[in-house]
């Protein structure tokens, strides 16, 4: 018996062949991480992250120690990235579990090696360069240069990796994008005249919008490799666009959303005309009103800023949402559905990720990404796998 009031539907067919397409635009000797952080932006991280490893991805990339430790948890050995901060408790929990561990900083790089050093054992670091985003990072030059220098001489710590990150490559001018990957070669040059085997180290800048921008028709290759050692790749993995711009590239490409958010109708009802839908009364019909309630709300991460101004699909055709968006339910105007006297309980809709209804298309609407749309589904929507085999 099918018991589930909304679920999201993850099509593991797209999330392959994402990956395909993926794979094969980038230089063959160039590694593929997969960024699964945040639950692999909404799409569960455990499954999601076995699939990918089967097909083409290398390393995985997550935001926090604990979403390493669920993966390893899960049986997952292949590589993982921490790319953020972890907390001075769960550092040795970094050389337990055999993650990378992200250095950023002095600071972060003298707790970690205080913890491996408890341990007997040597934790694996990538470092981090701010070449512009302002976020974590050694800022270039000398001063930076010489405190990664001395991390060099921690006998419990191990670089294998050096990266930064690009702020703006999912505009279309990409002139900051080549200025921080100039800064960059700068502090590798600065860590190459200290002696540092920068030469050995795993070299990565690239993310999903630095590969969006190489694929645009009007894109004017520069003269140094972009795509270096490894490339980072997130949302284009799940079939979205980094930013409304680079969307023709991504369709262009054949990349399908992964996600589709479904709910069943709960009920239905006729409203007579001037009657008020939902809290604070925002909406009043103006007619004799079909409304079906749907048992989903901002509790689930469906948006309260969509009420009045998103729709829903029910058989394909767009339904207006009436009224506020409340915490486990919301109200849609199915009057003008074709046959609509038909629709019972239990009938399948459409909340994002049908036929003219994309995450971004939700998003732009209420002036966010679709990136915060996949990541924002609640945990008690659960996860359906389909497609495993295509």
């Amino acid at each position: 018996m099918d018991y589930r009031r909304a679920w999201a539907e993850i099509d593991m067919g797209r999330l392959i062949n994402n990956t395909k397409i993926i794979r094969s635009v980038l230089p063959k000797s160039t590694r593929l991480l997969a960024a699964v952080k945040a639950d692999a932006y909404g799409h569960g991280a455990v499954e999601v992250s076995k699939s990918l490893l089967e097909n083409g991805v290398d390393v995985l990339g997550v935001a926090l120690c604990e979403e390493g430790i669920k993966l390893r948890d899960n049986g997952i050995t292949a590589p993982i990235l921490v790319m953020s901060y972890t907390p001075e408790p769960l550092l040795e929990a970094v050389t337990t579990h055999r993650l990378i561990q992200t250095i950023f900083s002095s600071q972060s790089h003298q707790a970690l090696a205080k913890a491996a050093a408890r341990q007997g054992k040597k934790a694996e670091v990538h470092i981090k360069i701010d070449t512009g985003m302002g976020r974590l990072g050694f800022l270039p030059g000398p001063d930076s240069a010489d405190k990664i220098c001395d991390i060099l001489q921690e006998p419990s710590l191990q670089i294998t990796g050096i990266y930064t990150h690009f702020a703006t490559s999912d505009a279309m001018d990409a002139s900051f994008m080549y200025e921080q990957y100039t800064r960059f070669i700068y502090m590798l040059d600065l860590l190459k005249q200290r002696g540092a085997p920068v030469d050995r180290w795993l070299k990565h800048a690239g993310n999903s919008g630095m590969l969006t921008q190489t694929l645009r028709e009007d894109f004017v290759s520069p003269n140094f490799d972009m795509f270096m050692d490894m490339a980072r790749v997130g949302i284009l993995l799940y079939g979205l666009p980094p930013s409304e711009v680079m969307s023709p590239v991504c369709e262009t490409l054949g990349l399908k959303p992964v996600m589709k958010l479904m709910a069943r109708i709960s009920m239905t009802k006729t409203l007579p005309p001037g009657s008020g839908v939902s809290y604070g009364h925002l909406f009043r019909t103006n007619r004799e009103t079909l409304v079906a309630t749907l048992p989903i709300g901002y509790a689930d991460g469906y948006p309260r800023l969509l009420s009045n101004k998103g729709h829903i699909l029910v058989r394909d055709h767009a339904a207006p949402i009436i009224g506020a968006i409340c915490m486990d339910q919301c109200m849609i105007d199915v009057t003008d559905i074709p046959d609509a006297r038909s629709i019972k309980p239990g009938e399948v809709v459409t909340m994002f990720g049908g036929p003219n209804l994309s995450a971004e298309d939700l998003a732009a609407q209420i002036g966010t990404i679709g990136y915060e749309l996949v990541c924002g589904i609640g945990k008690r929507v659960p996860r359906v796998y389909t497609n495993y085999l295509m």
